[in-house]
């Protein structure tokens, strides 16, 4: 968390908060779904586990671990059905432990507004050794020949001697809920793992809402795209940057004098400047298309696209990434005005802005760049350090905007009505009309 990294974005009922804070006053149902009992599950019924801690202790099942006699009694518990939990009767040692995080304030990293952050662990029972030299040194060992040249006879006794060495692999994420947005952020992309913590957020009392990144567009992204190039200025620095680049190497390019256009083309190979005073960049690593039915080209160099969108009439940008900027005029020391570009937000689009099997749209790349700066810029001026609940909640708060400045910017470009509903929309199956209008299209 805190730098470039990829998030899915789903919804919840903001009516669910209270159900949510009641689960989490809950030590009998806290403790079932901790990672206190997702560890013990793995380690003693080889089993794969999801669990919960609070945000601001990552690691606080070992920073307070039960004792083995417990830990076998905790896994069979949390492994039972809800419903038949209270015919058990868990050990105080268990009960009482410091090890899992239960009541609200373990959880809000907001004093007054309804935000909250946890860390999902993920633990997998995994073959972490590698097998393959494994049965290879057994083969040189006792029967002299390489695995690949035994009998298939040799090769079953090998495999029955040799098994992998096995152990808990444990990998987590930060989640925020955000109860006044109605959204939830998880920082993964793997379908699997947003559907296991959606689903334990379920048992904690939350509704979830299906949401995807909503339109109404044909291949909308790589609209917004081409209608950003199609508009980009400093075209004629971008061109003669890429015929540069086509004679020289790039440490022989020689650098502009004006430090603001050559950040420009050296990083971007289209600017474009909104209604809104934002501008926006688009650069690679992108996919382009030289003709409407070729395959897409990936391009790792902005001057490369420059060139390939030049080569035909009909070149179009498939996908890339986008980075926002403010452009600020300020005063220096010597009264002399200058400029400067302040990088706000940066994402990938393309067409897996969504993911519809798991209900979540997706932020592919996304970073706040000055997020980090802005802190420690802060913390050297007043020479105090934010607390974790304040780095969460900064986060959750920059993020929120950085996704209102992304559903805003989207409407500008493909120039939709304002009373049209677009943006980040709860998902829905659609009317028999517009399933005939799309076959039709």
């Amino acid at each position: 968390m805190f730098g470039r990294g990829t998030w899915a974005i789903v919804g919840l009922a903001k009516e669910s908060l209270q159900a949510f804070i009641n689960s989490l006053e809950d030590r009998a149902l806290m403790v079932a779904v901790s990672q206190m009992a997702a560890s013990a599950i793995t380690r003693h019924l080889n089993s794969d586990a999801l669990g919960i801690n609070p945000f601001s202790a990552p690691r606080l099942d070992e920073q307070h671990a039960i004792g083995l006699d417990h830990q076998l009694e905790l896994a069979k518990y949390a492994t039972s059905e809800q419903e038949s939990r209270s015919n058990y009767s868990l050990a105080s040692e268990i009960l009482d432990s410091e090890g899992y995080g239960v009541t609200a304030p373990h959880f809000q990293i907001h004093p007054t507004l309804p935000w909250y952050g946890l860390w999902a662990v993920a633990n997998e029972w995994k073959d972490i050794s590698d097998l393959a030299s494994i049965k290879e040194q057994h083969s040189y060992a006792v029967l002299d020949r390489p695995y690949k040249f035994l009998h298939a006879t040799d090769k079953k006794s090998v495999d029955q001697d040799t098994r992998g060495v096995t152990a808990a692999v444990r990998k987590q994420v930060p989640v925020l809920l955000d109860f006044n947005e109605g959204r939830i952020y998880i920082e993964n992309s793997n379908k699997k793992a947003i559907y296991v913590i959606t689903e334990r957020l379920k048992q904690l009392g939350i509704e979830i809402v299906p949401v995807a990144w909503t339109y109404n567009r044909p291949s909308w992204p790589a609209e917004i795209l081409n209608k950003l190039y199609e508009a980009t200025q400093y075209q004629s620095d971008f061109q003669k940057r890429a015929d540069e680049a086509t004679r020289f190497k790039p440490k022989e390019i020689e650098k502009l004098e004006d430090k603001e256009l050559e950040s420009i083309v050296a990083h971007y190979f289209s600017m474009t400047e909104l209604a809104s005073e934002l501008w926006v960049g688009i650069s690679a690593p992108a996919q382009l298309r030289l003709h409407e039915t070729s395959q897409p080209i990936a391009v790792k160099e902005p001057t490369n696209a420059t060139t390939l969108l030049g080569m035909t009439d009909d070149a179009r940008i498939f996908s890339g990434s986008i980075t926002f900027q403010e452009r600020i005029t300020f005063s220096d020391k010597k009264g002399e005005e200058r400029t400067f570009r302040k990088d706000l937000l940066s994402i990938d689009l393309n067409d897996q802005i969504n993911l519809t099997d798991s209900g979540a749209a997706m932020l592919r790349g996304f970073d706040i760049p000055a997020f980090r700066k802005d802190i420690q810029r802060e913390i050297r001026k007043t020479k105090e350090v934010p607390s974790i609940e304040q780095f969460w909640s900064n986060w959750l708060h920059e993020m929120s905007n950085a996704v209102r400045t992304i559903e805003a910017s989207f409407r500008e470009i493909l120039d939709i009505d304002g009373n049209e509903q677009a943006g980040i929309l709860p998902m829905r199956a659609p009317s028999t009309e517009e399933v005939l209008e799309l076959q039709n299209a």
